[in-house]
């Protein structure tokens, strides 16, 4: 769901706390993980912070994504102080003194929620189980037809 290769994950496993011990070779990613490695995959290659440094922050990262739903997730905001090796949700305007990136998580959960609806095979609609009847008159004025 994240896109990532083997190699890159294989590595973010050997930096992020978060993935240590996580094998890939078994389903051991829950829904939160494939968020927050969508948040990582974003940081690091659009925003080009490199995956160590956001190390400290992706214990937080992590812990936020696989404690809360991600699409209760979708209407907040996550402020990532790298520097601090920190990730909080936020509920207000951050009060700021050092340089942070601002997370808006609509993105990432409603690209976690296509890629989930997409594993899906697509239903066909199925057949009505009773057949056609006449509907009188009478009874269909009252029903609004």
């Amino acid at each position: 769901m994240a896109q990532l290769s083997d190699q890159t994950l294989r590595h973010w496993r050997s930096v992020l706390p978060p993935l240590a011990g996580l094998n890939g070779y078994t389903p051991c990613f829950t829904p939160g993980d494939a968020l927050a490695l969508l948040v990582v995959r974003h940081l690091v290659k659009v925003m080009g912070i490199g995956v160590g440094a956001l190390a400290g922050a992706s214990i937080d990262l992590f812990s936020l994504c696989r404690s809360t739903s991600w699409p209760q997730l979708a209407d907040r905001r996550l402020l990532v102080q790298v520097e601090q090796g920190k990730a909080i949700l936020l509920t207000g305007e951050p009060d700021l003194d050092t340089p942070a990136v601002l997370v808006p998580m609509r993105p990432f959960a409603e690209q976690l929620q296509a890629a989930w609806a997409s594993s899906f095979p697509a239903l066909e609609q199925l057949p009505l189980q009773f057949g056609a009847a006449i509907v009188p008159p009478r009874l269909a004025r009252r029903a609004g037809a």
